[in-house]
């Protein structure tokens, strides 16, 4: 059900997108006394219009295949890397809002940045053996997992000073 909701979603955003792009082009051909309806009707009953909907709904029905995605860090404790993984989701505008069984749920800061992710803004960690498992978003997920690399990385050289 979540796959279907997710689905829908990047459908509706590919839509606005689109009807934004088809404004703005009937806004270049306004002066010679065609409308925004006009132009999108003549473009959605056209062969290419017919493609451009079957590849929006392609699009849309594949997209949460590759746009979410899980990735493990390896020596990695939730317990003793706690700040670490703290830092590296605000560095990303990410905050704690509680616990969901063995995950730590965190979600984007901020109603404009929950709506730039389509408010599937969900990134869920938890411990795996001797490393993390970060689940979510893909875009989010990798920027956070190289964030936490240098974070981990550098906690050799702490309190070396």
């Amino acid at each position: 059900m979540r796959y279907v909701v997710r689905s829908l979603k990047y459908f509706l955003l590919i839509c606005v997108l689109y009807l934004g792009i088809v404004w703005y082009e009937s806004l270049n051909v306004a002066v010679e006394g065609v409308s925004f309806l006009d132009v999108l009707k003549a473009q959605l009953y056209s062969q290419h219009g017919a493609m451009l909907i079957s590849a929006f709904v392609l699009l849309a029905a594949i997209y949460p295949l590759f746009g979410y995605m899980k990735r493990t860090v390896d020596n990695c404790d939730m317990v003793e890397d706690a700040v670490r993984i703290h830092n590296a989701m605000q560095c990303f505008g990410f905050e704690v809002v509680g616990q969901r069984g063995e995950y730590t749920v965190f979600r984007a800061k901020g109603f404009i940045r929950r709506l730039s992710f389509l408010f599937e803004d969900e990134v869920l960690v938890r411990q795996v053996g001797s490393g993390i498992e970060i689940a979510g978003i893909r875009r989010a997920v990798a920027r956070i997992i190289y964030q936490l690399h240098a974070y981990i990385s550098q906690k050799r050289f702490e309190g070396n000073e």
